[in-house]
């Protein structure tokens, strides 16, 4: 992992750093969010590399999974209310826009895949991909988890209160099978009862993305 730069191409990471940032000017929220969901995701990359294979992917694919959000207007991804159904459907385009602008970008296909598929379902349902999830690569659907989690515990959601991490564990654990894949669901388990210097372990490109710790002081934390 040391040699990521090298690896991965310096244009990639200015590229991956450039659309986080644009998503950050259009919705801070969706942004730390990504930040978050890429700690997490890395946590259980620690935890079975074997299995969620290339680092990069699982770094830029966690980090911009919800780049489409650039797509969505601001009113609706900074609405304190439930959304309407008009405006669940033109939040449910995020993935497959996500996924078209990583593609533009010139990311390859498996970190584009996290971006359309981060939300299907084990057991089929999601969007875009209405399929099982167990046709996915691995890292995909390790990043659904990832995502669900986050979105569980974070004390920003207007119109809900978060869970604490027990709960959300919990949470998942009863989906695993149903909406989440039960492996993923089990390694992101594992990776957050690691020893305290585990579980604040980032993969070193991480730092290339997360802000100053006076940046972060506003940042929710994973409960």
């Amino acid at each position: 992992m040391d040699g990521f730069g090298a690896r991965v191409g310096l244009a990639l990471e200015l590229r991956a750093r450039r659309i986080h940032d644009r998503l950050h000017r259009h919705h801070p929220d969706s942004a730390v969010h990504s930040l978050r969901v890429a700690e997490i995701t890395m946590g259980m990359w620690r935890t079975a590399p074997d299995l969620l294979g290339s680092v990069e992917t699982a770094l830029l694919g966690s980090l911009l999974h919800d780049v489409g959000k650039l797509c969505v207007p601001r009113e609706i991804l900074a609405s304190p209310h439930l959304l309407t159904w008009e405006e669940r459907a033109v939040m449910s385009t995020h993935a497959a826009q996500g996924a078209e602008m990583l593609l533009a970008m010139g990311f390859p296909e498996a970190i584009a895949a996290v971006a359309r598929c981060h939300h299907a379902r084990w057991a089929g349902g999601g969007y875009p991909f209405s399929g099982s999830a167990r046709r996915l690569p691995p890292i995909v659907r390790a990043v659904a988890v990832a995502d669900a989690f986050d979105a569980m515990t974070d004390p920003g959601r207007e119109h809900r209160p978060p869970l604490g991490r027990r709960e959300a564990l919990r949470e998942v654990a009863a989906c695993a099978g149903t909406h989440f894949d039960p492996v993923a669901a089990a390694i992101l388990a594992d990776s957050l009862v690691r020893p305290a210097e585990d579980q604040t372990w980032r993969a070193p490109a991480m730092r290339s993305f997360w802000p100053s710790p006076a940046a972060r002081a506003d940042l929710a934390t994973v409960h």
